[in-house]
């Protein structure tokens, strides 16, 4: 179990470290053209850690994707917060009447996510949709085309995430200007 602990830990580590979207990091966004602005760059860190996620699907060594998937998925919670103005430094930075309405409208939005520390709650939910895509995965112990088809559904699932993630965040914004 070293060796795979330590082949997640090396990837977990050049995933953090590699090259980042650019974050429009700061305030909320004040207009429709700081949204738009914030949706490309957290769009493009989606498709990137996506696109990572796809690749850590097809590694053959049992466990490695789920750890990667872990890691990527806490990034991109976080990094979409962070665009948006809403990770949990930027809103306890608020003041206390702005944090509260911060904290109601994702509430009422239906995320569990905005402005708060990413943790076992995360955790939680991703390991729920673990197990059900895992199963599908497990096509990958074909050769080739069971790779190809793990990668594309690994693809997916993050993808969905970012987005959903994405859209919640513009929401909250939105309403908060």
């Amino acid at each position: 179990m070293g060796i795979l602990d330590t082949v997640i830990n090396q990837a977990a580590k050049s995933l953090n470290n590699s090259d980042r979207a650019k974050l429009v990091k700061g305030d909320l966004p004040s207009s429709e053209t700081q949204l738009i602005e914030r949706r490309e760059t957290a769009e493009k860190i989606v498709t990137n850690k996506s696109l990572k996620s796809s690749a850590a699907a097809v590694i053959p060594i049992p466990g490695v994707d789920v750890g990667i998937d872990l890691k990527l998925m806490s990034d991109i919670i976080e990094e979409i917060n962070a665009v948006y103005g809403l990770s949990h430094k930027q809103v306890n930075g608020m003041a206390d009447d702005m944090k509260q309405k911060v904290m109601f409208t994702a509430a009422r939005k239906g995320s569990d996510f905005i402005g708060r520390k990413v943790t076992t709650k995360l955790l939680t939910v991703f390991l729920k949709a673990f197990a059900k895509r895992e199963a599908a995965k497990q096509v990958k112990w074909i050769p080739v085309v069971g790779q190809a088809v793990a990668g594309g559904i690994s693809y997916m699932m993050m993808k969905k995430l970012g987005n959903d993630h994405i859209d919640k965040c513009e929401q909250v914004a939105r309403s908060l200007m």
